[in-house]
């Protein structure tokens, strides 16, 4: 049985749900910098979001589909902050969860800067 850390916990779907991270840089030797110096400055993204998808199964994938995403929230649309420098925000409000069977999803962020957008982020949570 393959083994995860789920960073992000449980969230029970009856009520709202925070999803705040703050991003780091690594250090030079490798370590993540938990100075102020190491806070990553969106200031130059375009856009930033976050989505949330189903699980693929462990075994035979989504036969090379990426799934949908059953929670969007982007800065360009208003749904998702960024206070700068490192704090990523969105909030999914009371109800918003109730049609998102239990179990466990991937939640992404992707920044985009200029013409190219890349994931930065991707960690296990589970609705309950």
């Amino acid at each position: 049985m393959p083994s995860f850390m789920n960073t992000l916990g449980a969230v029970s779907r009856r009520g709202q749900w925070r999803f705040r991270h703050v991003f780091r840089a690594g250090d030079a030797r490798g370590r993540l910098d938990l100075t102020d110096a190491g806070l990553i400055d969106f200031s130059t993204c375009s856009d930033v979001a976050l989505e949330v998808t189903p699980r693929a199964p462990h075994r035979g994938g989504c036969a090379g589909r990426e799934p949908l995403p059953l929670l969007a929230a982007s800065l360009a649309s208003g749904t998702l902050v960024v206070s700068n420098p490192g704090l990523v925000e969105a909030v999914f409000p009371a109800g918003s969860l109730n049609d998102v069977p239990p179990g466990l999803y991937d939640t992404r962020v992707f920044v985009t800067i200029g013409p190219e957008t890349e994931e930065v982020f991707c960690e296990p949570v589970e609705f309950a």
